[in-house]
């Protein structure tokens, strides 16, 4: 059996495509059941991005970008990530410290680094990876 969940990667896009899908609450945002590897965009709408890194159908990054952080679709999105991958904590925090403030800043839940870039146009990048344990 292929371990779901990573220590250096966020899981399999089959774990993290089922347990997103599960949590989304947008039908359109809904990702699909298989990829390929590779840098691949899943989603690329006029309010949302969303972008995986996969190697050997284990992704390595997510990353969504918007130009618009306030949006209802942006909140859905990263809700689907946080809530499927149980990283519930201080994200909240951090997306607005880099919205309200237009900075580059990360904070770690439950294993995961979300990194947030709020340039000054409101353009919002936010890139999730497994924490590097060994820089602790």
């Amino acid at each position: 059996m292929v371990q779901e969940l990573g220590t250096k990667d966020l899981g399999t896009y089959e774990y993290v495509s089922r347990v997103y899908n599960e949590n989304i609450q947008l039908p359109d945002y809904k990702l699909s059941r298989s990829v390929e590897d590779g840098s691949q965009v899943l989603f690329n709408t006029d309010v949302i991005k969303l972008t995986m890194e996969i190697e050997d159908q284990r992704v390595q990054k997510i990353t969504i970008e918007t130009p618009k952080p306030q949006s209802l679709e942006y909140m859905r999105v990263f809700e689907g990530f946080e809530f499927g991958m149980e990283a519930l904590g201080n994200w909240i925090n951090t997306y607005n410290r880099s919205t309200v403030m237009h900075i580059k800043t990360g904070d770690v839940v439950n294993g995961i680094l979300a990194c947030y870039d709020t340039n000054k146009d409101n353009f919002l990048t936010v890139s999730l990876t497994r924490a590097d344990e060994s820089k602790k």
